[in-house]
């Protein structure tokens, strides 16, 4: 596995090459709290073919996530094994995630 963390995923999202957020939680656990930056939700119990949904070229960042990157980790896996190579699992998932979530952002609470 390929962990990054939340302030490292915090600080790629500023620039210019933004990685793709994949969020594998269900859409309940997506509709009561979600980070709000355009991630795309891939329930991990979704059919597998969804997982091909990410976006085009293999070499793109895709960092997965869940409540606590269980399933962020499975997602990267099965990402891994159908030919993405740069796949990353932000560690601790939102439960370890010290930003605000929602539409607020994913930016520290106090910077600096």
């Amino acid at each position: 596995m390929r962990g990054v963390s939340a302030a490292e995923v915090c600080r790629r999202l500023q620039g210019p090459d933004k990685p793709f957020l994949l969020d594998a939680r269900g859409p309940d656990e997506y509709e009561a709290e979600r980070l709000g930056l355009g991630e795309t939700l891939i329930p991990l119990g979704a059919p597998r073919r969804r997982f091909s949904d990410p976006p085009p070229g293999k070499d793109r960042e895709i960092v997965c996530y869940c409540k606590l990157s269980l399933r962020g980790y499975e997602a990267a896996t099965i990402l891994a094994a159908n030919g993405w190579t740069n796949v990353k699992v932000m560690e601790g998932g939102l439960a370890a995630c010290p930003y605000p979530r929602e539409k607020i952002g994913f930016f520290p609470r106090n910077p600096g």
